[in-house]
């Protein structure tokens, strides 16, 4: 499993949330997604052999929403608000 998160343009409330759940889970692979809207950011973890990032953020792209960038799980700051993307300091 991969783990990702993605800066996402275009949220603005909790049904925005449910539609992006809902069209990532229904990608064959992807086993959680967590939507962040204060952060604007989704966390998503797949499998790699039946997906790709590429697909997810299609996937997203289909719903009208805009990805600004994608890090690694790994990265992520869980002690800020997420205003940086958990990259203050890390140039």
């Amino acid at each position: 499993m991969q783990a990702k998160i993605m800066k996402v343009r275009g949220m603005s409330g909790d049904a925005c949330a449910d539609k992006i759940s809902d069209a990532l889970l229904a990608i064959k692979g992807v086993g959680d997604v967590t939507v962040s809207l204060a952060g604007e950011k989704v966390s998503v973890q797949f499998d790699e052999e039946q997906t790709s990032l590429q697909e997810l953020q299609a996937a997203l792209v289909r719903h009208n929403y805009g990805i600004e960038a994608v890090f690694p799980e790994k990265e992520r700051v869980t002690s800020c608000c997420g205003g940086c993307g958990g990259h203050a300091g890390h140039s």
